[in-house]
């Protein structure tokens, strides 16, 4: 597994990357990188990572189409799934996201599958909210409400 540092407008991220997929997103203020990782070289997967993430913060696209690889339950997976078709700009809320997947009771465990999400950003756990208000953030603090404006200033509808 490679690791590489992103530098984002919501702190440093440390992006895990195997066999051309995004495996891990953590933010630098709460993780460092492993110890044993490999240096990272730049291939065109990692390039072109970056490049959408360039273009996500600059606010130059409307969605990311990095390559993800999840790793949790296949709950946890219909989730996140879940979470990939929430167009930029726009929240839902854990209610919603349980309804979608079928499990309309599931609302818990929806919150507890966003908690676990690997993937921040790339698997927009930050566009899921409370019925009443922005809930819920495992991030670096104030991202979530920094990524909620910034997607909605930007978003092409």
């Amino acid at each position: 597994m490679s690791e590489l540092v992103y530098n984002s407008p919501v702190g440093p991220l440390i992006i895990s990357i195997h066999n051309q997929k995004v495996v891990g997103i953590k933010w630098a203020t709460v993780a460092s990188p492993k110890k044993g990782a490999d240096k990272f070289q730049l291939d065109s997967f990692a390039d072109e990572t970056i490049k959408q993430l360039d273009n996500y913060f600059s606010g130059k696209t409307n969605s990311l189409g990095i390559k993800v690889q999840m790793q949790g339950t296949q709950f946890q997976k219909n989730v996140w799934k879940s979470l990939m078709r929430i167009p930029l700009g726009e929240t839902r809320t854990y209610s919603d996201i349980a309804f979608e997947i079928g499990r309309p009771k599931a609302y818990r465990a929806v919150g507890s599958a966003c908690a676990r999400n690997k993937i921040p950003v790339i698997i927009p756990c930050h566009r899921v909210v409370g019925k009443n208000n922005v809930t819920g953030w495992s991030g670096n603090p104030g991202a979530k409400e920094w990524l909620l404006e910034h997607e909605k200033k930007n978003s092409f509808r």
